[in-house]
């Protein structure tokens, strides 16, 4: 009776694995990371030969942001996207349980998704700074050079709609339901490593991994799209199109320079009443919704609950499952690759 007693509070033991049934899983993911290792070779293969086909023809196309714009959403969303489809089609995949969000709960998601996004672009720029006193030069940030110069309305539609909701369906969809058996911690850990990294731009991983972590909870906990497709296209927009659209219309050198002459004249308040008080407002809703993010999530951090899945991998070997396999490793490698040539290149 003693010894049942003393045993009563005892975990149970860990499942056993065997060394096959490792192996299966390890491939399961060695096919994930294989499928986007492909889709990040073919379109950015694709993107060099083209470029380089169109140099020797027709250079000043590529010095045109909206031709760009538009190559790339072709080569990624038209191209690429049908490519993962297919090659993820054969692999087992769970949808997570379908829960409603209610409209105080999402408008809570974007405070803290934009407080991580801030954290992230923190991050990116005091690490720049480094990067920069070693290479004597700032890395180009490419993003902001496209959506700087191209027009508002293909940067809405391929940048601000079509981009977000392929994306989704890429990292969310296709990605977390075959991941969902492992439990939430990989389902929700691993996309969002993914999405980091798919970026291939130190400018934006910190943040894309961020958000990517909270899109991946947003979507364990309620299996539905269409709240990571929205609040991916409310950041996209609001954070990403918007400020390139107002600055724009913004003479910054000048406004540099009166800065620093002691003030800004009435004269050019005057002149650029529009674009100032667009961002003033911009400004105004980025903090608020900052400091809101700060307050939601140090109020809420106890709730965050991570659900277990039936598979669980066995203890201290989740990493090498997970991690050291064909697929992870070279679409890990592909991806430091393209990001250190975007980094450091002239």
């Amino acid at each position: 009776m003693y010894d049942n007693f003393e045993n009563f509070d005892q975990q149970p033991p860990e499942p056993i694995m065997t060394d096959k049934e490792k192996k299966s899983h390890k491939s399961i993911f060695s096919k994930i990371c294989l499928a986007f290792f492909a889709f990040m070779v073919i379109t950015n293969g694709l993107s060099i030969a083209l470029s380089f086909c169109l140099y020797n023809a027709v250079p000043e196309l590529l010095d045109n942001s909206n031709f760009v714009i538009i190559l790339s959403s072709v080569l990624q969303y038209g191209i690429g996207f049908p490519l993962l489809f297919l090659m993820l089609k054969k692999i087992p995949k769970q949808a997570p349980l379908q829960n409603p969000l209610s409209t105080k709960s999402f408008l809570k998601y974007a405070s803290v998704s934009v407080f991580f996004m801030y954290v992230g672009n923190y991050i990116s720029s005091f690490l720049m700074v480094y990067i920069e006193s070693a290479l004597g030069r700032a890395p180009e940030n490419a993003v902001n050079t496209v959506l700087d110069n191209t027009n508002i309305v293909l940067s809405l539609i391929c940048v601000g709609i079509i981009g977000p909701i392929v994306e989704e369906i890429m990292f969310r969809k296709l990605f977390t339901d075959r991941l969902t058996p492992y439990g939430d911690k990989i389902a929700i850990f691993l996309p969002a490593l993914v999405f980091g990294l798919f970026h291939a731009n130190l400018y934006q991983f910190f943040y894309a991994f961020f958000l990517g972590a909270i899109f991946s909870y947003i979507y364990v906990k309620t299996g539905k799209l269409i709240y990571t497709c929205a609040l991916h296209i409310f950041i996209n927009v609001f954070f990403g199109i918007l400020p390139s659209f107002i600055f724009s219309k913004i003479d910054l050198e000048e406004l540099m320079e009166l800065s620093s002459s002691g003030g800004i004249s009435e004269a050019y308040v005057e002149a650029n009443l529009m674009p100032l008080s667009l961002l003033l407002i911009y400004e105004f809703v980025m903090y608020g919704l900052i400091f809101a993010g700060i307050f939601i999530l140090s109020r809420n951090i106890r709730n965050i609950t991570f659900n277990k899945g039936a598979v669980k991998l066995p203890k201290g070997e989740g990493a090498d499952i997970m991690f050291f396999n064909a697929g992870a490793i070279l679409l890990i490698t592909v991806c430091l690759i393209l990001t250190a040539i975007n980094t450091f290149s002239v």
